[in-house]
């Protein structure tokens, strides 16, 4: 059966109801139904596979070909982001990029230069984070 999993955490199976899953591994999520189907199934086989990742996104607006929310399944930084977002228009100011980071405090902002990116200067190229919006003037 496949399942989704809710904004809440949860979700919704038969015979054991709604079950608070955000934030376990697939192999913890088998062993726990396993667990509770047992009172239900002599020896229940539970096998727990993650099909889609929803949750973890990356954003990306303004001067690229395809503006959006990207999936962060892997470690992705703003360049890489901006090439997957078809790169910038023609429009795009290149050096008043910014990286808007949900924190504690309010939003981060940290300022991008694609032109000294492209040139060398690594240090502004970060990885983003969940969560995390790249506008492009």
């Amino acid at each position: 059966q496949t399942v989704t999993v809710g904004p809440d955490g949860f979700v919704s199976l038969p015979l054991v109801g709604d079950v608070h899953v955000a934030g376990m591994t697939g192999n913890e999520l088998g062993t726990m139904l396993t667990s509770r189907l047992s009172s239900y199934i002599v020896h229940p086989q539970v096998t727990v596979s993650v099909v889609d990742i929803r949750s973890r996104k990356v954003y990306v607006l303004g001067q690229v070909t395809k503006p959006g929310g990207y999936p962060l399944i892997a470690s992705i930084n703003v360049l890489q982001l901006i090439a997957e977002a078809g790169g910038l228009n023609n429009f795009a100011k290149k050096n008043g990029i910014l990286i808007l980071r949900p924190s504690p405090g309010g939003v981060q902002k940290i300022s991008f230069n694609y032109n000294e990116v492209v040139h060398g200067d690594s240090k502004q190229n970060i990885d983003l984070q969940p969560g995390d919006t790249v506008v492009v003037p």
